[in-house]
């Protein structure tokens, strides 16, 4: 499941932003990338969508980088089972 994490949440990004997927990585900063707090709420929407899972408010206000991102919907993917 994780393999099918990353590209979905680079795809979101990509699509979010006008970006080409290939200036995404894993270490891109939610800054650099240009990403307001309203872009990594809609993105994330998209995420929970897609994976059928919840992520807490809280836990948005703490994401910083797109390894961020990664690292939370696959802990709460992993947990939904």
């Amino acid at each position: 499941m994780e393999q099918e994490i990353y590209p979905a949440i680079v795809k979101a990004i990509a699509t979010q932003k006008r970006l080409d997927p290939s200036q995404v990585s894993i270490d891109s900063t939610l800054q650099e990338l240009g990403i307001s707090s309203l872009d990594a709420i809609t993105i994330v929407y998209e995420i929970e969508d897609l994976f059928e899972i919840e992520v807490a408010n809280e836990q948005l206000e703490n994401l910083q980088s797109v390894r961020d991102i990664v690292d939370g919907i696959t802990k709460l993917v992993q947990a939904k089972g």
